[in-house]
């Protein structure tokens, strides 16, 4: 992936230069060159061959296309590790309240896989990819929600909002004893100072606090709300036979899941909702995810 981040002419010519029949030939004619009884004649032939060489293949259209084919290949392979790794890393982090509540829904929407197949006599369906692709993106948000919870109560269970408005009552009659003082002559500036800076952190905490609180009651709403689309569309899979009906749901869905994630990503950090992440992992029929959840 070194040469895909460099870009550019230098990344063709690299690619180029490492094609194994390349580094053959130009091994044996610089090792026959170095023998012969002209090295100081034959090596820069060789050089030059292989500097024509590589123009020649770097200004090829076809060339720059597998190239470039190549690096978007890796990069995809790596996103779908990254993906995976993710997921395994975000499921980790849930308590065993929150891990039993999405395997839940996990569960059921393969039931519903399965038991649509039943229907179906065992024959897969086109929509099935489409629905399955859907659902990745809204588990795996769900997922990720789960966890931007799990910060927020841990957030919550270490503030006590009534300790600090307690505090924030007992410094400000300090400040307007300390206001009153400093208007007197002689009176130290350095106290008043320090208690309104500390007056004014209390009130950004409280703050911090009450929103929390607010977020966390949203976030909640917003789990039931995820979990009940998910059912609706899996559930979809058996009850509905028109491939019209699967697009409109997807692309409501899709349009739910964009709106949610950018309300999310305005009270969760970036870090909780790990929204700058790759694609969803195939949470639906994959071995590899599926043995990770089951650990």
């Amino acid at each position: 992936m070194a040469d895909s981040a460099s870009g550019g002419f230098m990344k063709y010519v690299a690619r180029a230069f490492r094609q194994r029949w390349n580094l053959g030939l130009l091994g044996v004619a610089a090792a026959f060159a170095i023998l012969s009884p002209f090295p100081d004649a034959l090596l820069p032939i060789v050089v030059g061959l292989e500097g024509a060489y590589l123009l020649g293949m770097v200004s090829r259209p076809r060339f720059r296309d597998y190239v470039d084919a190549q690096d978007a290949a890796a990069s995809r392979e790596a996103s779908a590790v990254t993906a995976e790794d993710l997921f395994t890393q975000l499921r980790n982090r849930l308590s065993l309240g929150d891990r039993q509540r999405f395997e839940k829904v996990v569960t059921r929407c393969e039931d519903m896989r399965r038991l649509a197949r039943t229907v179906r006599a065992g024959r897969s369906s086109d929509d099935d990819s489409t629905r399955d692709a859907a659902l990745n993106k809204l588990l795996f948000f769900y997922l990720r929600l789960l966890v931007g919870r799990r910060s927020l109560e841990q957030f919550l269970a270490s503030s006590n909002r009534y300790e600090l408005e307690s505090q924030r009552r007992e410094l400000a009659e300090r400040l307007t004893a300390a206001e009153q003082k400093a208007a007197e002559p002689g009176g130290d500036q350095r106290i008043l100072s320090s208690l309104r800076d500390t007056v004014k952190d209390l009130d950004t905490r409280i703050a911090n606090v009450s929103k929390g609180e607010k977020d966390a009651e949203f976030v909640e709403l917003e789990l039931t709300r995820i979990e009940g689309k998910v059912h609706a569309l899996s559930e979809g899979a058996i009850t509905s036979q028109d491939p019209g009906d699967l697009s409109a749901q997807v692309t409501a869905f899709t349009e739910t899941l964009q709106l949610s994630q950018d309300v999310a990503s305005q009270m969760i950090s970036l870090d909780d909702l790990e929204l700058a992440s790759a694609d969803a992992p195939p949470i639906l029929g994959s071995a590899r995810v599926t043995s990770q959840r089951l650990r």
